[in-house]
């Protein structure tokens, strides 16, 4: 728990600022030793909107036939995988994105990849690669955005071939990179009686360079590498997209359904049974295709 608390601290970020500073009375919660947890129904709510399945259908979308786990040996012909990419994108939950669209990605069964989004982005570390994976995918992957795809959400949401948000009133966007620094040295002092010192090898110049620049109010060897950062996130919205470099969305500036549509960060506003049907109906032109070049 500790080890990814300090990650999670140490983390840059792709996330919308608003749900960051949501996050802030947990934080202050845990550094005054409270206590919060979910109750185990919102846990068990929580992990079932979390996890993966694959759908199997009767004549229509409508007609669910069976609902399977990735893992099922018993998966029917035509099924579509649907991958969830909700809450904070912590690298742990990256990872497990990626092993369950290289699951999908392996079972021919499975014709499509549906992914219900709702997410305001979250760490740099695994987003790309995430992203990449997804990309690399030779089954269609669709994005039904369900409230918002912000930040971290969007560069993923860009990797895949459509993007359906489910109101107007989703939003997208937020394309920029940030990160925030907690010194907790007046906490430790003032309050437990505890001061911490920094003592450095004397060739040691530049180890925790950030931090000891940050201590002396020198933010721009942070911001530097945040640049770096942002120009990759930029790069890959532009060839995902196709977005000009000029554009107004580089800003990190958050737009509602209707004006991600005419940005070009989504597609459409639908439904999520229109949705669900687009992802099965691409799976099945996509299979006929690659019949006829095979």
């Amino acid at each position: 728990m500790i080890e990814r608390i300090l990650e999670l601290l140490e983390a840059k970020w792709l996330i919308h600022r608003e749900t960051a500073i949501s996050y802030l009375p947990m934080l202050l919660a845990f550094v005054n030793g409270q206590k919060f947890a979910w109750s185990p129904e919102e846990e068990a709510e929580n992990k079932k909107r979390s996890t993966a399945k694959v759908l199997s259908f009767g004549r229509s979308v409508m007609d669910v036939a069976g609902e399977y786990s990735l893992d099922d040996p018993m998966i029917p012909s035509n099924s579509v995988a649907v991958i969830p990419i909700s809450g904070t994108i912590l690298a742990w939950k990256s990872q497990i994105l990626i092993e369950n669209v290289r699951k999908a990605q392996a079972n021919d069964k499975i014709i499509s990849i549906l992914f219900p989004v709702n997410s305001p982005g979250g760490m740099v570390f695994m987003t790309d690669i995430a992203a990449q994976t997804i990309k690399e995918t030779d089954k269609p992957c669709v994005a039904m955005i369900m409230n918002m795809a912000c930040s971290g959400a969007m560069w993923l949401i860009s990797a895949m071939d459509y993007r359906i948000a489910t109101s107007p009133m989703d939003f997208v966007g937020s394309i920029g990179v940030m990160t925030s620094w907690t010194d907790f040295s007046d906490l430790f002092e003032k309050k437990l009686g505890i001061s911490v010192k920094e003592i450095y090898a004397t060739l040691s110049t530049r180890k925790n360079e950030f931090t000891r620049a940050l201590k002396e109010g020198n933010t721009a060897p942070i911001v530097a590498d945040l640049d770096f950062v942002n120009q990759i996130f930029h790069k890959t919205i532009m060839n995902n997209l196709g977005i000009p470099q000029d554009s107004e969305v580089f800003t990190g500036a958050t737009y509602n359904a209707q004006q991600g549509i005419t940005m070009g960060l989504i597609n459409e506003v639908g439904t999520m049974d229109y949705a669900l049907e687009y992802a099965y109906k691409q799976g099945l032109s996509n299979k006929i295709k690659s019949y006829q070049f095979t």
